[in-house]
């Protein structure tokens, strides 16, 4: 994972900085040191999707979500899918959506949180298409969804 930490940096900046995020470089490039960071985490679950050693997208997750938290919700054994994002020239190639089922065929627990964009129609497509709801709104611009998984 930390060899390929500059390109999900690069990533993040091709990602994140355009809309409906927007954010400065800086800001968006940081999606690599909070996936470090959360590597520690307990539950931790990363998919790349890789070409000869390039990184073309990712996405991660981890146990015990600050999501179900806000909400007033126990945590039990809930995971938070926290990222999702591929190289500009894949989207709409499904390469996101098989970052998601592979981060989620490896995630344990109970109920999965995620918050993404209110105006990332793509991201919210693929997540209702999974079986994600929208929960509740924060700010302007922030949707939280569940997805809720019986186990069998």
């Amino acid at each position: 994972m930390e060899r390929h930490i500059l390109s999900i940096a690069d990533i993040g900046e091709r990602s994140f900085t355009r809309p409906p995020w927007r954010e400065p470089c800086p800001v968006a490039r940081s999606v690599a040191s909070r996936l470090l960071a959360d590597s520690e985490r307990p539950g931790f679950v990363l998919a790349l999707a890789l070409t000869d050693d390039e990184v073309h997208g990712f996405a991660y997750g981890h146990r015990c979500s600050a999501l179900a938290l806000a909400l007033a919700k126990p945590p039990d054994d809930d995971f938070t899918f926290r990222e999702l994002a591929v190289v500009p020239e894949s989207c709409g190639t499904r390469l996101g959506l098989a970052l998601h089922d592979a981060v989620l065929a490896a995630a344990t627990g109970g109920t999965k949180w995620l918050s993404t964009h209110a105006g990332a129609r793509a991201a919210i497509g693929l997540y209702r298409s999974r079986g994600w709801q929208a929960v509740a709104v924060r700010g302007p611009a922030q949707v939280i969804m569940r997805k809720t998984v019986l186990e069998q």
